[in-house]
């Protein structure tokens, strides 16, 4: 994955995320994503209601094609609908997880869901 130069500098500025204008389910899902071997940012954790408009907007300030999501928190349709409803859409993929399958001794591969930033 690309490395994101706004995020990469926030680590260092003595400020919360939100005073830096920075989504802070988007950053952490940005820093987990970098452990991986994903193309692109993967959600592995909640998503809240108010998260969806900035996650596009951050992916659109990115020049972010898509996410994935492998979060399984309850009425994730909920959250999906939201993402459709602001000009997304949604399908299938599969992405690599930072944890290893210890039956084959790479990383998991999971199933996720993908959402495509409609530009």
């Amino acid at each position: 994955m690309k490395k994101i130069e706004k995020l990469e500098q926030a680590r260092n500025i003595d400020k919360c995320l939100k005073d830096q204008g920075i989504n802070s389910t988007f950053f952490y899902a940005y820093e987990k994503t970098l452990e991986t071997t994903n193309e692109s940012i993967n959600f592995s954790d909640v998503i809240w209601e108010a998260d969806v408009k900035p996650i596009i907007e951050h992916c659109r300030e990115f020049d972010i094609d898509y996410i994935t999501i492998t979060n399984c928190q309850s009425r994730i349709e909920d959250i999906l609908a939201l993402f459709v409803d602001n000009g997304c859409s949604i399908q299938l993929a599969k992405v690599t997880s930072k944890y290893i399958d210890f039956k084959t001794n790479k990383p998991e591969i999971k199933n996720a869901i993908k959402v495509v930033i409609n530009k």
